[in-house]
């Protein structure tokens, strides 16, 4: 039975009103809410959808993309999809998917079919060459070529995928590590391309090691077995896809050959490629996504000012090691014992840590602890001298001062690369007196995430407007932050899809008080200034405090007292926002775990005014296993190990993780963490002592203490700041006289 779309006249009929008026509505042409209440019922209940194609034969735009790809099997086209699609619907449009299977008429019929359909553009991959234009001079529809081979790009916008430097990366890769007899294996789409061909010969010519195939598993394992048999002298083969690997996998598994390393043009994955191919031959889709939606847009929206131009991306070389590579047994057995922070990236790295100790024979113990705790053991280790624990971990506001008071032994000798960590980290890295100190092991910047479909929803979006008179956007100020939260919050929103606008932590501790600094330093306010004065009792820290006093009202029913709780309170969909932690958000993209699971918007924090946080391990200078120690945190750091950790819920500081594409799609935020780096600020901490407390102590609980006070309504903002200044006044003043 054929399903039945109501029409806008029945919605019309049913709310008591004229098409002009529903189209009104729509449009958010009108501020009538008698009339918006009506139609959005009627709507409702018809479960009525615009007609999209008949607005856009109306405005002259159908919002729709074509996206033509040679097939739908290459794994790399998922990616490509996958970032095209997420782009383009950011941006409003929709996207119409065809393949042509590398068949030139196929190819002809798709792009004809994107015309019919009245798309605003095309976005066509191909590796056909040609020798004419793709359509006729009288087609005004942008169309953007992407293609690894020069003769299928005659005129107009192109992308030209460029992989000539890194084969001869590749070439001599193998050459470094004596691989003297290189196949090589590329499906149809380079077919013609003589710089690769010709990099090839220049280092084996004449040995008939080449074969070009299709782009299969089963093409590639028949190409690979034939030349594995009648050249048992090959070492080394290059295969053009991914698929084309699996097949040669299979036909040396078969042959029962050892030796022979794989490098494979494909996107770095470290499911895939760890023992399997040493060398990728990568090209970001995500990179290519960008530049041909973004030449598509600038075409469909500027079309009298759009120049056509041709691009070129090159492909990169990226080795893969084993997470084992350079690892020893240990002469004698050794047990070394770490005092860690409870955390997701403490968790990871006490499950990786197992690998480790079967390599090495090495023990290792992992007590995890909770934030007070973990503060009150690493300030007893230095007032007792104790070689309890060989490893601590260190919230970045500890780490000067237990660097000041000896506490830590210097790592600048070790084989530790601090220059592979992002910059900025000084502080992190415990840099003191030109020596470093400290290794960072979990990222600590803020970001805001959102669900997107609720600041996508035209309703939501026609319904604010009406209330706030602006539009619903993604909050760049605190302001609009709590008018967003208000209006997601049911209570004050009966029509809210969901419960409340934003979770926020509050109790004595840490976490309260950063909530309330972003909001201090955003409006130009600060606890103590530059020479440890405090300057918290002014009149931009009441407005700061009166706007997270609001916020407080917005916030859920449930009690929440830490990151981890803000986390699972989003993951269960309850939440329009929630500003977080890098290092908290692994789950919330894990379809098993988070209803807000592909549904993730991430931007920066309003005001952007971010809290540096960020934790580290160093080695206790008084432990008696310093050197056992040394050789873990070498390994925690190296760069094999830091896609692993990530995947089990960890979190790097490591620059070839930020340089790297590899799981951008399942960390859709990862991308906005070195912006968010960029504008972090440090806490000020005053030269003070506080009994068996570090100097974080002021933050964690003095500060924090009064703050609650407020958002609980038992005293009132000018209190709470009057307050905090005695105390910590009273403090800086009590050690003044001792000292």
């Amino acid at each position: 039975m054929e399903l039945r779309v109501a029409t806008i006249k029945e919605v019309a009929q049913l709310a008591g009103v004229s098409i002009g008026t529903v189209s009104n509505v729509l449009n958010g042409k009108t501020n009538n809410l008698d009339l918006i209440e009506r139609v959005e019922s009627a709507m409702k209940e018809l479960d009525y959808r615009p007609d999209a194609n008949a607005r856009s034969l109306k405005m002259e735009k159908s919002s729709l993309i074509g996206l033509i790809l040679p097939n739908s099997t290459n794994p790399e086209y998922s990616s490509l999809i996958f970032h095209v699609e997420t782009m383009l619907n950011e941006r409003g449009y929709s996207v119409l998917l065809l393949f042509t299977h590398n068949n030139r008429l196929l190819e002809r019929k798709a792009i004809d079919k994107c015309l019919e359909q009245r798309v605003d553009g095309i976005i066509l991959l191909t590796v056909i060459p040609r020798k004419k234009d793709l359509v006729d001079g009288q087609v005004e529809t942008p169309i953007i070529v992407v293609s690894p081979r020069e003769d299928a790009i005659l005129k107009g916008d192109a992308i030209f995928l460029d992989y000539s430097k890194a084969f001869e990366q590749t070439m001599n890769y193998f050459n470094r590590h004596a691989k003297k007899n290189t196949a090589m294996i590329l499906d149809g789409s380079f077919l013609y391309n003589e710089k690769i061909i010709e990099i090839y010969n220049k280092y084996h010519a004449g040995k008939g090691l080449l074969k070009i195939t299709d782009y299969s598993k089963e093409r590639g394992f028949k190409a690979a077995y034939e030349l594995l048999f009648q050249n048992p002298q090959i070492d080394a083969i290059v295969a053009g896809t991914y698929l084309i690997a699996q097949g040669v996998e299979k036909a040396i598994k078969l042959l029962k050959r050892k030796g022979i390393h794989i490098a494979v043009l494909k996107d770095k994955n470290w499911i895939e490629d760890e023992e399997n191919f040493p060398v990728q031959i990568r090209l970001s889709q995500k990179k290519v996504a960008h530049h041909a939606v973004m030449r598509a847009l600038h075409a469909i929206e500027n079309p009298r000012t759009h120049e056509p131009m041709a691009e070129r991306i090159f492909a990169e070389i990226r080795e893969t090691l084993p997470v084992t590579a350079e690892l020893k047994k240990a002469p004698l057995p050794v047990r070394i014992r770490l005092a860690m922070y409870d955390s997701p990236t403490s968790f990871s790295l006490k499950m990786l840590s197992e690998v480790y100790v079967q390599k090495t024979g090495i023990h290792i113990e992992f007590d995890l602890l909770k934030y007070d705790e973990l503060e009150d053991i690493v300030y007893q280790l230095h007032s007792d001298q104790s070689n309890r624990y060989d490893g601590i971990m260190m919230d970045i506001t500890w780490i000067d001062e237990l660097v000041k008071n000896k506490v830590l032994m210097p790592l600048t000798n070790s084989a530790i690369n601090f220059n592979e960590f992002i910059d900025g980290l000084e502080q992190q890295c415990g840099y003191y007196d030109g020596e470093y100190h400290a290794v960072p092991i979990m990222s600590g910047t803020q970001l805001l995430f959102y669900q997107k479909d609720l600041f996508e929803n035209e309703q939501l979006k026609r319904q604010f407007s009406r209330i706030y008179g602006k539009e619903l956007s993604v909050p760049e100020t605190w302001a609009d932050f709590n008018i967003i939260a208000e209006f997601f919050t049911r209570s004050f929103n009966p029509k809210s899809p969901i419960p409340y606008g934003v979770s926020k932590v509050t109790g004595e501790n840490i976490y309260t008080t950063i909530c309330y600094l972003n909001r201090l330093w955003s409006y130009g306010s600060d606890v103590f200034d530059d020479d440890g004065n405090v300057i918290i009792h002014n009149s931009n820290a009441l407005a700061a405090l009166k706007n997270f006093v609001n916020i407080y009202k917005q916030n859920t029913d449930r009690p929440v007292h830490s990151w981890d709780e803000v986390v699972e309170v989003f993951k269960e969909g309850k939440t329009a926002m929630a500003i977080l932690y890098d290092s908290y958000a692994m789950d919330l993209n894990d379809y098993t775990k988070s209803k807000v699971a592909g549904n993730l918007g991430v931007g920066q924090i309003p005001g952007g005014t971010p809290v540096l946080g960020g934790w580290s391990i160093g080695i206790n200078q008084y432990s008696t296993k310093k050197e056992a120690m040394e050789d873990f945190l070498t390994w925690v750091c190296s760069d094999q190990l830091v896609i692993p950790l990530v995947l089990l819920g960890g979190s790097t500081l490591k620059k070839s993780y930020y340089e790297s594409s590899e799981l951008e799609d399942t960390y859709p935020w990862k991308d906005s963490v070195l912006e968010s780096y960029r504008k972090s600020r440090k806490r000020i901490l005053p030269n003070i002592k506080i009994a068996n407390k570090g100097q974080n102590y002021l933050y964690s609980h003095v500060i924090s203490r009064q703050i609650t006070k407020a958002l609980e309504q038992q005293i009132d903002e000018e209190e709470a700041l009057l307050t905090i200044q005695n105390e910590l006044s009273q403090l800086i003043n009590l050690n003044t006289k001792k000292s």
